[in-house]
């Protein structure tokens, strides 16, 4: 292996571990703006799969499933933090990644959505917004869409009538 390669490899793992790490560190913020007075966390991924080569299905689930305390209702969360837009778009998933996201929400039957943390730090958020799965059609959304669904990134996060805020 020549000395370009090698150092290309290595920039490589040094970016795929930042990335592994800013997505850490906006979960955690996430989780924290859910209070525990009200909401349960019922499982929380923690993709597996950076640690082996080996497949692993629980991975192809979303970061977080919620229960609401005072009616027990369960829903899901997917976190993605993003430093800016890519092409004008906010490109949140790949292709396959969206699929097995809806087979899950579809399989499992409940309420999906995908939190996204845009501009700033993973751990402080310019700008947040918590969009519906059902809302979250294609990989990459334009910001028109995106914006309906934005929200105080330093509020607390509440469940009314089935619907995640």
């Amino acid at each position: 292996m020549g000395l370009f390669r090698k150092l290309r490899k290595v920039i490589e793992v040094i970016f795929e571990n930042e990335s592994e790490q800013k997505g850490d560190d906006f979960e955690k913020y996430v989780v924290d703006l859910f209070d525990e007075k009200y909401f349960s966390i019922v499982q929380w991924t923690t993709d597996m799969a950076r640690k082996h080569t080996r497949f692993v299905e629980s991975d192809c689930g979303p970061d977080l499933v919620f229960r609401y305390r005072p009616t027990n209702e369960i829903f899901c969360v997917e976190c993605k933090f993003r430093s800016k837009l890519f092409k004008g778009k906010l490109q949140w998933s790949a292709p396959k990644q969206l699929g097995r996201y809806r087979v899950f929400a579809k399989d499992n039957r409940v309420p999906f959505y995908v939190i996204i943390g845009l501009g700033g730090k993973a751990r402080k958020p310019k700008r947040m917004f918590c969009i519906p799965l059902k809302e979250a059609k294609f990989p990459a959304l334009s910001p028109e869409l995106v914006e309906k669904f934005e929200r105080n990134s330093k509020k607390k996060f509440f469940w009314k009538n089935g619907v995640l805020k």
